[in-house]
């Protein structure tokens, strides 16, 4: 039964949560604060609760004229997000389409699956692996591997365009680690290659494809990849990520995740720019299809999407470790979930993002909240994002 909307003493509440984790100086960092950058969103069944845009996008470490501050156009790199963004939505939208089935084995649209070079104990079974394994992270793929430190980090559009052809090879050669629908692992590996298939499935790259056919559509103007190969330059007006110590550089207007940057920027499990506002006319999109009160066609059908959803599509139905992946989104877990236990399980989708982002979608109230930071910034090694995520979303809706 749906619920009245957040009280506005929660959303003050949840209000001075996010003031308080934003930093004014740099080396309170990880200290006592999460970020200097900060945009957040909360929106109820037509209501805007809280729109907020705080801090700056870097700290300069001496006085000038630059302005910093952040605004609600501010690009921020939403790492994972680009997940279900991109990858999850493309998928949907070539099965509606008949390009593509979610039981397809893998091997269909990518016939160098099958043939590994030295296949593992559980590669027997690798023909049974479907793009539905892919999508919930249960292919048997390992979780990642460190291919930034066998190419070269800014490289030049023909460099990343070989590493990206070696690199999807490599993937689909890779030996698995259980047999495909056995076992729960979120796999970067496995959403590279399902982006990959996507590109082969719809003969265009996948920037190009987000573009036409999510970003374009819902008006996300702010919403982008910086791809390598069309020349895109950095984005000077985005919040910064790393001082990167094998790029030997401050990561800002480019890519964060390096397996993305070595490819040119454009991958199946990061790479996409974005703003809290963007992000929610994304989400307000869902929820419209999910609820069947759009009077529009979306760019998913509702039949789709609710089964990616839906209990159906857990894990692609791993049972030995059966983990919280459905059809490209994730659900709360563990015994104490970033979504906060006010965001039910059961009723509750969503995602994180390696960069301090994540999106939580209560369906059955149809709240949305949208959290954008830049948590890397100056370094990967700070914590208090987790903290941040759960007082956020439990100001929002108390336990």
């Amino acid at each position: 039964m749906t619920q009245p909307k957040t009280h506005n003493s929660n959303i003050e509440r949840a209000r001075q949560t996010l003031k308080d984790a934003v930093a004014v100086r740099r080396a309170d960092i990880g200290d006592t604060r999460v970020a200097s950058a900060i945009q957040a969103i909360a929106w109820q069944n037509g209501e805007l609760l809280l729109d907020e845009a705080l801090g700056h996008r870097y700290l300069p470490a001496t006085g000038g004229t630059i302005d910093t501050r952040m605004n609600f156009d501010t690009p921020m790199d939403i790492a994972s997000l680009t997940k279900p963004l991109v990858t999850a939505t493309l998928l949907m939208q070539a099965v509606d389409a008949g390009l593509a089935a979610f039981d397809d084995p893998i091997s269909r649209h990518l016939p160098e699956w099958a043939h590994v070079a030295e296949p593992s104990e559980h590669d027997a079974a690798r023909e049974a692996a479907t793009l539905l394994h892919l999508l919930s992270h249960s292919s048997g793929l390992p979780a990642w591997d460190r291919f930034y430190l066998r190419f070269p980090l800014d490289p030049t559009p023909e460099v990343a365009q070989n590493t990206r052809a070696t690199i999807m090879a490599s993937i689909a050669n890779t030996p698995l680690e259980a047999a495909p629908g056995t076992r729960h692992c979120y796999s970067d590996l496995g959403y590279l290659l399902l982006g990959h298939i996507l590109e082969k499935i719809f003969g265009q790259r996948l920037h190009a494809l987000a573009n036409t056919r999510i970003f374009a559509p819902l008006g996300m103007t702010h919403t982008r990849y910086i791809s390598l190969e069309d020349g895109d330059r950095p984005l000077q007006n985005a919040a910064a990520t790393e001082d990167c110590a094998l790029r030997e550089r401050l990561v800002i207007g480019t890519v964060h995740d390096e397996n993305t940057e070595i490819i040119g920027g454009v991958a199946g499990h990061a790479g996409v720019f974005s703003t809290a506002r963007d992000l929610l006319k994304f989400c307000r999109h869902l929820l419209e299809i999910d609820q069947g009160i759009t009077d529009v066609p979306g760019i998913i059908g509702r039949e789709t999407l609710r089964f990616c959803l839906s209990e159906r599509a857990r894990s692609a139905g791993a049972t030995a470790t059966p983990g919280h992946h459905l059809g490209g989104w994730d659900t709360p877990s563990g015994e104490k979930t970033s979504a906060g236990e006010g965001f039910r399980r059961g009723n509750t989708v969503g995602h994180l993002g390696f960069t301090g982002t994540s999106i939580w979608i209560e369906r059955d109230l149809g709240l949305i909240a949208i959290l954008l930071t830049n948590r890397v910034y100056p370094s990967r090694e700070n914590p208090r994002i987790k903290a941040l995520r759960v007082g956020f979303h439990e100001a929002i809706l108390p336990g």
